[in-house]
């Protein structure tokens, strides 16, 4: 996986696989609140190399690299401490939902985050990586030790607004598909 300084994008024109999901309400993030420029100087622009993710943002969350084995409760419990609701789905042995609400009564709308659950750190980022190269521009997720979260297409700012509100941006090392490559961000959590 290729590591970038930061990331960004502009949320306009991503040309990645449509996911018809709308996110739930994520505009109270203020952006400028969480993120610097890679230089550490507040007002960063939201776009490739521009931004870092301000040490504060994390601030009391355990940054260091996961070693041990992981599974789908280590995200649940995660989801709870952080009073995130979202209802978790087993598809199979290995490969969970979560399903976040987005205020459409319909259910099939609803934001369905993929976990998968692979045999070490390297191959959960094979996974991302290679799951973010399918789909395309605007695809994003996170991935901590053996977990590999993937997320439907939104503009960078939705991501990253939706990724600091529900405080997956600590939890796991965020990760955007951009037109020609895949970026991670600097600052959170982050697995080199």
């Amino acid at each position: 996986m290729l590591a970038a300084a930061s990331l960004g994008a502009s949320s306009s024109g991503c040309a990645g696989i449509a996911s018809g999901i709308d996110y739930p309400y994520v505009g109270d993030v203020d952006l400028d609140k969480y993120l610097l420029t890679p230089e550490g100087d507040s007002d960063p622009t939201i776009a490739l190399n521009h931004f870092k993710i301000a040490p504060k943002t994390c601030e009391g969350f355990d940054l260091k690299m996961v070693t041990e084995k992981l599974d789908q409760a280590d995200l649940t419990r995660f989801f709870a401490t952080q009073n995130v609701r979202t209802q978790e789905r087993k598809a199979r042995s290995d490969l969970y939902w979560y399903d976040f609400a987005n205020g459409d009564s319909n259910a099939d709308s609803s934001l369905k985050l993929r976990l998968a659950i692979l045999r070490d750190n390297n191959a959960a980022g094979k996974d991302l990586h290679d799951s973010l190269i399918q789909h395309g521009p605007g695809w994003w997720g996170v991935r901590r030790g053996n977990l590999a979260l993937l997320a439907p297409k939104a503009g960078l700012h939705e991501a990253l607004q939706f990724a600091i509100k529900t405080k997956l941006i600590c939890w796991g090392e965020f990760t955007y598909a951009g037109y020609d490559d895949i970026y991670s961000t600097v600052g959170g959590y982050a697995e080199f």
